[in-house]
């Protein structure tokens, strides 16, 4: 009898506790979305789902699809924009009318993809293996000159490619092989210990963890394969 009581004690704890955790959640989005909407003055929240909220004038019918879908024909509604595989819609709106946020909530963090700094002598970066890369050379030596800073055994270098561009190379410290491929708009966030490369953290307001929805502004979770980066969020 006495274990049925405290089984059903710490079931009712649990319960209380994950409803408290829920109301504080829910509390905090309805702050930033109050936080939000002051600030854009006119626009109200209009729409939110899990991934996205939304502010406008006035109500108006959302509705996000992917993008595989998005040519299946809706004829009442105008193509807004997009981010990654989404696309979002509207009636009788346009982009303009709006404040379209992306929800920042990814399934990957830099633990994920740790891995061990490599201690050895490092190798300069060869230039033969990329002979493009000589018109940054004063770059790239500079940038090599501090050392390992990014997935264990690289150096990872950038450099502005217009406005909003960053462009850069990876160079691998053991071998000095010189890797392109490095594109991003508003920045990168990425350590010494970790695979894990974060392309546009600008995008991210720290505030309300919200990514205004612009042409440039996806987020992206990439990691760094040896050759070249690939996607995971």
């Amino acid at each position: 009898m006495t274990r049925i009581t405290l089984t059903l004690c710490f079931a009712a704890l649990f319960s209380c506790q994950s409803k408290n955790k829920i109301d504080r959640e829910q509390g905090q989005q309805d702050t930033i979305i109050e936080t939000i909407a002051k600030e854009e003055g006119a626009f109200k929240p209009i729409y939110e789902s899990f991934d996205y909220l939304i502010l406008g004038k006035k109500p108006t019918d959302i509705m996000v699809i992917q993008r595989s879908k998005a040519s299946d024909g809706f004829p009442i509604y105008n193509q807004l924009t997009s981010y990654g595989d989404d696309v979002i819609m509207g009636k009788d709106v346009n982009f303009e009318d709006l404040r379209i946020y992306k929800k920042y909530a990814p399934k990957s963090t830099f633990e994920d993809y740790a891995v061990e700094v490599y201690e050895g002598k490092l190798a300069n970066p060869d230039f033969s293996t990329n002979p493009d890369a000589k018109s940054f050379i004063t770059r790239i030596k500079q940038g090599c000159a501090e050392g390992v800073n990014f997935a264990g055994h690289y150096t990872l270098i950038t450099w502005g490619c217009g406005s909003p561009c960053q462009t850069g190379v990876v160079v691998d410290r053991i071998s000095g092989k010189i890797h392109e491929g490095l594109l991003t708009s508003l920045g990168l966030k990425f350590k010494k210990d970790s695979k894990l490369v974060i392309k546009n953290i600008g995008a991210i307001d720290p505030k309300t963890n919200l990514i205004e929805v612009c042409s440039y502004c996806e987020v992206k979770h990439e990691i760094w394969t040896g050759s070249s980066f690939e996607k995971v969020y």
